[in-house]
């Protein structure tokens, strides 16, 4: 937990120094845990996202990153939960939903890795398969400027500002089929992110 915050405050006062950082909440967070989901667009998100939420969280991240050196060792000290990449994994599944039974909010990137598209497409349902089965809301963030600040590809920062806005929350009708349940905060999560990402960036 130490090292969680000691990141969040280096990172918080490099972002504020030399790029500027905005958070808008659009709606109250709910009291309890809950599922955190943004769009993906620079390796930068994961730190803007803690950076925004003011509550710990746990990531939902690749097992690809746990064989970068260095980065490993921080996602195991930040307690994130590995996941397989293009599948269901049913024990990456099932620690997330332990977290949040214990009290903890988690983390992830819908979307499955960086996307290079302007609006959110296609989602992998597995945070929408955690709440309705669970009952606990996701909420939607809109993530802006880290693709400029730090586009894909890239090591060096670019002149920019970051912009993250909290949608409000998506909670599961857990009397629905667990399928329809799915496909409905599916299509709500996709649109909730689009509409967060457009409206910041006609700002």
């Amino acid at each position: 937990m130490i090292l969680y915050y000691f990141i969040k405050v280096i990172t918080l006062a490099i972002i504020s120094l030399f790029f500027g950082l905005s958070v808008d909440l659009l709606g109250d967070l709910p009291d309890g845990p809950c599922i955190f989901v943004a769009n993906h667009k620079s390796i930068l998100d994961p730190i803007a996202l803690m950076d925004a939420i003011d509550r710990r969280v746990f990531f939902i991240a690749s097992k690809d990153l746990y064989k970068i050196p260095i980065l490993n060792l921080i996602l195991n000290a930040l307690e994130a939960i590995p996941i397989k990449k293009n599948s269901a994994d049913v024990n990456a599944i099932k620690e997330a939903i332990k977290m949040l039974d214990d009290g903890r909010s988690i983390a992830l990137f819908p979307e499955g890795g960086i996307s290079l598209d302007k609006s959110v497409i296609k989602i992998y349902k597995g945070a929408m398969y955690i709440s309705c089965k669970t009952g606990y809301p996701i909420v939607p963030v809109g993530i802006s400027g880290t693709d400029v600040v730090l586009p894909m590809g890239e090591y060096f920062p670019h002149a920019g500002r970051i912009s993250v806005t909290i949608g409000k929350s998506i909670y599961p009708d857990v009397s629905m089929d667990k399928g329809d349940c799915l496909d409905k905060m599916a299509h709500e999560v996709v649109n909730s992110l689009n509409s967060l990402i457009n409206n910041r960036n006609l700002k």
